[in-house]
């Protein structure tokens, strides 16, 4: 499977909820925003391959943590 077309998906999402002004984001918004299925989102940040602004904090799944800035 061709990911490179969903992480691009997933960082032009993350780059309007940065615009919006959020700091943490759970992967349900990321859905609403490219209807990319959660399973895959997950994955796909589990992979690490995913340029995640500075801005944000953490990625989060409910209230499982997928993603958190490093201090």
């Amino acid at each position: 499977m061709d990911l490179e077309k969903y992480i691009r998906a997933i960082e032009r999402s993350l780059m309007q909820m940065v615009a919006r002004e959020m700091s943490s984001v759970d992967v349900s918004e990321i859905w609403l925003d490219t209807s990319i299925p959660v399973d895959l989102i997950i994955e796909i940040f589990k992979s690490g391959q995913v340029k995640v602004p500075q801005e944000l904090q953490s990625i989060v799944d409910g209230k499982k943590v997928i993603w958190t800035k490093e201090a």
